[in-house]
C-alpha cells in the first residue's frame, strides 16, 4: 500500500474503498462512488457508518453539495499528475462550499505537487508508489507563506 500522509504525519488508512457491487455491511469507514451514494443515500448515511466518497475529475463538485455535511472524507483522483481538475475541485470544496472534512489526493500523486495540493485544500496525500516519503515531508512543511495568498489579501484590502 502506498504511504498515506495526513498534513505532515504518516497515518494508517482507516477507510475502505467499496465498489458499487460490493457489500458494504462490514465496512464502517466506507468510501463509495457518488453514484452509489446517490442511489443508497438513506441506507448509507445512518450510523454506525462513517462515509466517504470518491470524486472523479469529470464530475462537478456541485453534484456532491447535498451530501457534504454527511461525509467524513472526499477522495479526489489524479489520473495523471498533469490533470489539474482535482486542484479545482478541492478549492471549490473548501472555499465555495466550506467543506471542513478530509480531502485526500489519490492516483498519480507526486512530491513535486504536494505544496500546491496543500494550498488548494488537500490535507491527505496517498503518494504514488516509489515517491520519496522523506522528500514529501520536507516539501509539505517547507512553504508556510504563499505569494498568491498574500497578493489576494492585499488586493482585497
Amino acid at each position: 500500500m502506498p504511504p498515506l500522509i495526513d498534513r505532515s504525519e504518516l497515518i494508517e488508512d482507516i477507510w475502505t474503498s467499496v465498489g458499487d457491487e460490493q457489500a458494504i455491511d462490514d465496512h464502517y469507514n466506507a468510501v463509495v462512488s457518488l453514484n452509489r451514494l446517490m442511489q443508497h443515500r438513506d441506507r448509507l448515511v445512518k450510523p454506525p457508518f462513517q462515509l466517504g466518497v470518491i470524486l472523479e475529475p469529470t464530475i462537478a463538485v456541485a453534484e456532491l453539495v447535498p451530501f457534504l455535511d454527511q461525509l467524513g472524507i472526499i477522495v479526489l483522483h489524479f489520473g495523471v499528475f498533469s490533470d489539474g481538475r482535482a486542484f479545482s475541485q478541492a478549492r471549490l470544496l473548501r472555499d465555495r462550499h466550506a467543506y471542513r472534512g478530509n480531502i485526500r489526493a489519490v492516483g498519480d500523486v507526486i512530491c513535486d505537487q504536494l505544496s500546491y495540493m496543500q494550498r488548494s485544500g488537500f490535507n491527505q496525500f496517498q503518494l504514488t508508489e516509489g515517491e520519496d516519503i522523506d522528500l514529501a515531508f520536507r516539501l509539505l512543511g517547507k512553504n508556510s507563506l504563499a505569494y498568491q495568498s498574500e497578493l489576494k489579501q492585499s488586493i482585497a484590502q
